[in-house]
């Protein structure tokens, strides 16, 4: 059986176009690369985002009631970034307000602030984003004053 080869479209006559995919491949495949790495990151960072905020909420919503302490809201958070493999480094992770939980007035605002850096927790953050700090807030109303508050 005889086979009639298709003459070639465009180019010179004859001319071969072996190679090519691998050439455009090789162009193509790093840009793949960057933009899949920069997408999982940019969803890592949103996710560390969130992470913050539902840490401050946990914190917060730990402090509300009676005789609860700035270092109970501490824990709780440290307890709610370890549960989810977040890094942080120590317990200046979480900051309040003034006053703190410790010592606000029945129905007084209390700010729960959480700071969380992206070297560690991010793919590519300390080539591309340097020192950036993930921040969180929450403002909670302290239910009643603790008892044993001066």
């Amino acid at each position: 059986m005889f086979y009639r080869r298709l003459p070639s479209r465009g180019g010179l006559k004859g001319t071969s176009r072996r190679g090519v995919a691998a050439v455009e491949f090789a162009i193509v495949a790093p840009v793949l690369m960057v933009l899949t790495i920069g997408t999982i990151d940019l969803c890592s960072m949103l996710f560390l985002k969130e992470t913050a905020v539902l840490a401050a909420y946990e914190g917060a919503r730990i402090g509300v009631p009676r005789d609860r302490t700035n270092d109970m809201v501490k824990q709780r958070v440290m307890q709610f970034l370890d549960e989810r493999g977040v890094q942080y480094t120590g317990p200046d992770v979480v900051t309040f307000s003034s006053p703190g939980f410790d010592t606000a007035e029945t129905l007084q605002h209390v700010t729960v602030n959480v700071q969380i850096p992206a070297e560690g927790n991010l793919l590519i953050a300390s080539q591309v984003f340097g020192d950036l700090m993930i921040n969180a807030s929450v403002t909670m109303r302290k239910e009643y004053k603790n008892l044993d508050a001066p």
